[in-house]
């Protein structure tokens, strides 16, 4: 196994974030919900295991019939889907938090 430099800095960015979404889940953190941790650990084990083990994903891909350039497509790919995933996820609970406070001031003033 070859390792380079970029793969070890992406595997110590995916645990970074897998940790700091622990700890914000433990703390119970505004905005962070078991969904989002359970994704952010699955895209950045996915992340952190694609950068260490690229041969089992060319391997994959060869099976399948397409070639190795593709997985620099699938692979940023994924990451763009996994990082509007989060942006529209956070967009749906403010959403929800707003509609919220709406539904209470609305309830408390026809009290």
């Amino acid at each position: 196994m070859n390792l380079t430099v970029l793969p070890i800095a992406f595997s110590v960015l995916a645990i970074v974030v897998i940790v700091s979404g622990v700890v914000r889940f433990i703390q119970k953190e505004r905005g962070q919900t078991l969904f989002k941790l359970i994704a952010t650990i699955c895209i950045c084990g996915v992340i952190s295991y694609t950068a260490l083990f690229p041969n089992n994903i060319r391997f994959i891909s060869r099976q399948l019939g397409f070639g190795e350039d593709l997985n620099t497509f699938i692979f940023f790919g994924f990451v763009a889907v996994a990082v509007v995933l989060f942006y529209l996820l956070t967009t749906v609970e403010k959403l929800e938090k707003q509609l919220t406070e709406i539904i209470r001031k609305n309830a408390l003033k026809d009290l």
